[in-house]
């Protein structure tokens, strides 16, 4: 890719004025990785790299984790790659794949409008990138809950589904942390949306930089830890809403467990009929609904929802010893500000809300 003589200019003044800058010795890497970041979330990816260069050559001063310094000048020339192939891509109408690059940069950095926009365009001049993470549910009848379980799961009753898209996988600990560098741990009534110190956690606070991060190794688990609150307010930031039973017990179709351990990367293992994974492993997930023990003896039959305002809040995909379990009907509940055991989620579209 040709640079232009602006371009090259603009860089080296900025690479000659972080020269200066590192003989003084007032300046520490973290002052050279507060510059980096607040040039990151400018969308000047190129200058910001060259501000965690010189950040990382300080980092003996221990101002900011090395780990820190080294990933965001990563993330930094990764951005610059990915938005420049994304331009090229969307020139070459080749929308599919320049909704790739744009999404990868919106995802690390939300301050990004312009890859943000061209997402939007790609999506209106072809419909595969909106959805792609994404399995589209046909309207249909099945029979939910069963009549030989506990009481909670029955009686069994026939349900109708309008049309919807579920993902095909639990939100990440990557995808989550995306969404707190931004909307922050507490939501609005100050509720926090996940317990970092939770036994399942994976997402850490680094205090020196206030960043939320994915622990090395596990940025592509599930977000474990996560309150209901936490869950439902993510699904709204992103456009979409957590799943009523009804609808994560009818996309559970015939899941089997993914690759033998119960707690793995998404998207591991073998999927469902439906091309869903993580549904019989992988932690159990939040839905939309308040529990209630009597919620099928007075249900809808057309896109139940069960709005009574209760105390907890319904869960599914729940493990148990019971011998007479059913993970396809298992219903557990937990109170929205509950962090332990091993609950993610997962989000759908409704086909109403798809513009």
């Amino acid at each position: 890719m040709k640079l232009n003589l602006k371009y090259i200019c603009s860089l080296l003044v900025c690479i000659g004025v972080a020269i200066i800058g590192r003989t003084n010795p007032l300046w520490s890497s973290r002052v050279y990785y507060v510059k980096g970041m607040e040039m990151f979330r400018a969308c000047e990816y190129q200058k910001a790299a060259v501000e965690f260069e010189f950040a990382s050559f300080k980092v003996n001063d221990a101002t900011v984790p090395v780990d820190s310094v080294n990933y965001m000048q990563r993330l930094s020339l990764d951005c610059q790659m990915h938005r420049d192939s994304g331009d090229v891509k969307y020139e070459a109408r080749k929308y599919d794949e320049a909704f790739v690059h744009y999404e990868f940069v919106s995802q690390h950095n939300v301050y990004d409008s312009h890859c943000r926009e061209m997402m939007t365009m790609c999506q209106r001049k072809s419909k595969k990138g909106a959805f792609a993470n994404m399995a589209l549910m046909e309207p249909g009848n099945f029979k939910m809950g069963r009549n030989d379980g506990p009481y909670n799961e029955g009686p069994s009753h026939v349900v109708y589904l309008n049309p919807y898209y579920i993902d095909k996988s639990e939100v990440t600990n990557d995808e989550f942390v995306l969404f707190l560098n931004v909307k922050g741990l507490y939501n609005v009534n100050n509720k926090k949306r996940i317990v970092i110190k939770a036994a399942n956690c994976h997402i850490k606070y680094d205090e020196k930089s206030s960043w939320f991060y994915a622990e090395k190794g596990y940025g592509n688990y599930p977000a474990l830890g996560v309150t209901w609150y936490g869950a439902y307010d993510y699904a709204m930031w992103v456009g979409k809403s957590l799943p009523t039973e009804a609808q994560w017990e009818y996309a559970f179709g015939d899941a089997k467990e993914g690759n033998g351990r119960y707690y793995h990367n998404v998207g591991e293992g073998t999927p469902n009929k439906f091309g869903i994974y993580g549904m019989n492993d992988n932690g159990s997930e939040w839905v939309e609904d308040w529990y209630s023990d009597n919620a099928y003896r007075c249900s809808d039959r057309i896109d139940p929802e069960h709005h009574e305002i209760g105390e907890y809040k319904a869960i599914r995909g729940s493990k148990s010893d019971d011998d007479d379990y059913n993970p396809a009907t298992y219903r557990d509940y937990e109170l929205p500000t509950y962090s332990g055991g091993s609950i993610g989620f997962r989000c759908v579209k409704n086909i109403s809300h798809v513009k």
